[in-house]
Order: structure tokens, then C-alpha cells, then sequence
């Protein structure tokens, strides 16, 4: 292959990948913006313990906010969020978890009148105790939203298999 050819075929290959890159928005009512990401995973006991809490008695968590469905049993299922907005006072920061197919969502709230730390901290919401499921447990699918005190959805990230469009359209 000459230099020229190859030259063409890498930019054919850019142009092509700037392409596919700048694909078209969700459709509305997919998701409200707002949220910068959710990430989950489970932590067992030593994944949450820190250092500090060998030389303090009780439980320091730096810059996050965290709240748990049992506030004293540590081990279970985070969601680790961090938000683009600021949710007024009287705001919410829900979560659903689908558990089984063909079974409604759990749904838990928590208030936001505390704000994490800048510019690293987050939103840590864990579903523990009973809530936490098996070890090898995983939310089949799952939303994570911030509401304002009426209940409106100020924004909203969910997994993929959370729903279609039309599904969510009709909340």
C-alpha cells in the first residue's frame, strides 16, 4: 500500500469515527440530564472500612454523603452519583431497583438537604441489610432520580435495561 493510500484510508477512518461519535440525543423523556454518572458495585465490610476508623470511633466519610436503606450495617449494593445540578432543599434523590423480571420496582428516597464535598465528592447510596440481596446479587435494572419536594423529576439516569422511551413517557 503506498503512503498516499494509507494516508486516505486513516482519514477515511477518522472522518468515520467523528461520524458515529456525534450520533443523534436520546429521545425525550429517556433520561432528564443533570446527573454526571451513576456507578454501582458491591462492597463488602473491608471495602468499606477506612484507615481513620482505627484511631476514631465512628465512621468518617471525607467529601461524600451516604446514606444507607439500614444506616448501621455497612456491607451491601452502592450507587455512587454525582450530580450536575444543585437540588433545592426540600429535594429527594430516589432510587429504583428492579430485583426479578415482571416484579414493580423498589423504590427508596433520600433527602438532599446535605451536599457533598467539591469537586470529588458524591452522592453514596447503599442498599444494605436485607435490601442488599445475596452476595452475587445484581439489580436487574435500576433508576436513579433527583425530584424537588412536589415530586417533579429534576433529573434522571437509569441502566439500559431500565425501559424503552415509550415506557418511561408514561410515568
Amino acid at each position: 500500500m503506498s503512503w498516499a493510500a494509507g494516508k486516505a484510508s486513516l482519514q477515511a477512518a477518522l472522518v468515520a469515527l467523528v461520524l458515529v461519535g456525534c450520533g443523534t440525543p436520546p429521545p425525550t423523556g429517556v433520561e432528564v440530564p443533570g446527573i454526571a454518572y451513576v456507578n454501582e458495585r458491591r462492597r463488602s465490610e473491608a471495602d468499606v472500612a477506612r484507615a481513620s476508623e482505627a484511631f476514631h470511633a465512628k465512621e468518617h466519610h471525607g467529601d461524600d454523603v451516604v446514606f444507607r436503606t439500614e444506616e448501621n450495617v455497612r456491607p451491601g449494593y452502592y450507587f455512587f452519583v454525582k450530580l450536575d445540578i444543585d437540588p433545592p432543599a426540600d429535594g429527594r434523590l430516589v432510587v429504583e431497583v428492579v430485583r426479578t423480571e415482571n416484579v414493580a420496582p423498589e423504590r427508596y428516597d433520600f433527602a438532599v438537604n446535605l451536599k457533598p464535598g467539591r469537586p470529588f465528592g458524591e452522592f453514596v447510596i447503599g442498599l444494605t441489610g436485607k435490601q442488599a440481596g445475596s452476595a452475587n446479587w445484581r439489580p436487574v435494572a435500576w433508576r436513579v432520580s433527583v425530584v424537588d419536594g412536589k415530586g417533579r423529576f429534576l433529573a434522571s439516569r437509569h441502566s439500559f435495561l431500565w425501559g424503552t422511551p415509550l415506557d418511561l413517557e408514561r410515568r
